[in-house]
């Protein structure tokens, strides 16, 4: 059986799923187009570096920093909101994912829409917990990297396993995959996450993503 990375490249390379990637990548970037100014936000951190008693050499190292850090928070966010947008699109990728390689796999029904919001209420209050305990390690050198990418990478995972495996398995069934296959789904997402972190990947690529976590659920599911 091949890899699911490769089986869901070749379907993404399809012109149906092609097609399906433009549109949550136009309206990802049109909302961040909308709410970010980077005029703006250039003129306020000239005016934070250009007091007085910092030297210039310290100025461009904090421009630098600061620059840094917010280029990986908006690519964080950028994918989680991408993340969310391809949720409405997820039954149609999986439906023809079905069709095309699991016809003979059956889905008695998926998640409901109170249970799916119920589920997501509570990732996304757990999201809120790890980003808080996160802070405490953002203004160590080096750990802040990590810390600041944990909190997103639990909710990139939790998004797409939910509405993915929300498709094909019932609530309980679903809870039920994932805690017997933890490590295979966990490292599945990381290694997509991890590709999110290319720049404007996390926007592009989210029918991949889904592509390639209905390949793994299906396949738990015919087990």
């Amino acid at each position: 059986m091949q890899n699911i990375f490769v089986v869901a490249l070749r379907d993404f390379l399809s012109k149906k799923f092609l097609a399906l990637t433009l549109l949550p990548f136009f309206i990802t970037f049109l909302l961040f187009a909308s709410i970010w100014n980077l005029s703006d936000i250039h003129v306020a951190l000239g005016h934070l570096t250009g007091i007085g008693f910092i030297d210039s050499a310290i100025s461009s190292i904090a421009n630098f920093f600061v620059g840094f850090l917010g280029w990986i928070a908006i690519a964080a966010l950028s994918t989680v909101t991408a993340t969310i947008v391809i949720g409405f699109f997820t039954p149609i990728i999986v439906r023809e994912i079905r069709r095309r390689h699991y016809a003979e796999v059956k889905i008695e029904g998926g998640i409901g829409i109170v249970e799916y919001l119920w589920i997501l209420a509570k990732t996304l209050l757990k999201f809120l917990g790890v980003l808080v305990i996160s802070l405490i390690f953002y203004f160590i050198p080096l750990l802040n990297f990590v810390a600041f990418h944990i909190p997103f990478y639990y909710l990139f995972s939790q998004l797409l396993s939910l509405d993915v495996g929300g498709e094909i398995f019932r609530g309980k069934e679903l809870e039920a995959v994932i805690r017997k296959n933890r490590s295979k789904i966990y490292t599945t997402t990381l290694i997509l996450y991890l590709i999110t972190l290319i720049p404007f990947a996390g926007m592009l690529l989210q029918v991949y993503f889904v592509s390639v976590m209905a390949h793994l659920f299906f396949r738990l599911k015919s087990q």
